[in-house]
């Protein structure tokens, strides 16, 4: 198993993939994957020697080897009650993009726990004030989307907020001009309008109903 891993991570086939493997979680044990699922696939990660790291590590143009980023969308309330307790048990991190409209709503995090994420060495981003789909919106409803959501991060937790994760996933070229001209250096969307630029990094979608096997296949189809 070990050197058929090894043989994959170190493969020569480079395609226009991230170089590092980025995962996308929404919420845990609700109404998408569920608790047991999640825990599962991070002991696999620890046990295929998968390190995780920092979104803006991983961009920065020198990740350390066999590394995987792991991000949640939406700011749901298990990131702090779920997701945060199996990452510090494993010694794990991860980036949460935070719907700021959403915050204090129910089922969502207050801002305490938001703090509480970054607290504990989480990174936090963007995910727009309400969620909705940039590419959608006028140039002036979408400039407002991401610069008022990066405004309100930076006044509750008191640092720069440059990470940012396009609702739906979807993202266009005026959409990642905007997100640029808004402040944010590193951006993901989905395998679909993702790339490898900085501003477009593809991520790979963890489903509800996968199985181990095909977390598997997924990651590993997704080393560089």
């Amino acid at each position: 198993m070990r050197r058929w891993l090894i043989a994959l991570l170190f493969c020569a086939a480079c395609t226009s993939k991230p170089a590092v493997p980025i995962l996308n979680y929404h919420s845990i044990g609700k109404d998408d994957v569920s608790q047991s699922a999640f825990e599962a696939q991070l002991d696999w990660l620890a046990s295929a020697g998968f390190n995780t790291i920092a979104l803006s590590a991983a961009a920065s143009g020198h990740p350390p080897p066999h590394a995987v980023v792991l991000t949640f969308d939406d700011g749901t309330d298990d990131a702090v009650t779920t997701v945060l307790p199996a990452l510090r048990k494993r010694g794990m991190g991860g980036t949460f993009f935070i719907v700021t409209g959403f915050v204090g709503k129910a089922g969502y995090l207050t801002w305490d726990g938001v703090r509480a994420l970054a607290a504990a060495g989480m990174e936090i981003g963007s995910h727009s004030v309400d969620h909705a789909r940039l590419p959608e919106l006028s140039a002036e409803q979408a400039r407002e989307e991401l610069v008022a959501s990066k405004r309100e991060l930076e006044k509750q937790l008191g640092h720069p907020v440059v990470l940012l994760a396009y609702p739906f996933n979807s993202v266009r070229g005026n959409v990642q001009r905007l997100a640029g001209e808004a402040g944010y250096r590193i951006a993901v969307a989905g395998p679909v309008h993702g790339g490898t630029e900085l501003l477009d990094l593809a991520r790979i979608p963890v489903k509800r109903d996968m199985t181990l096997e095909e977390f598997q296949r997924a990651l590993l189809r997704s080393v560089p």
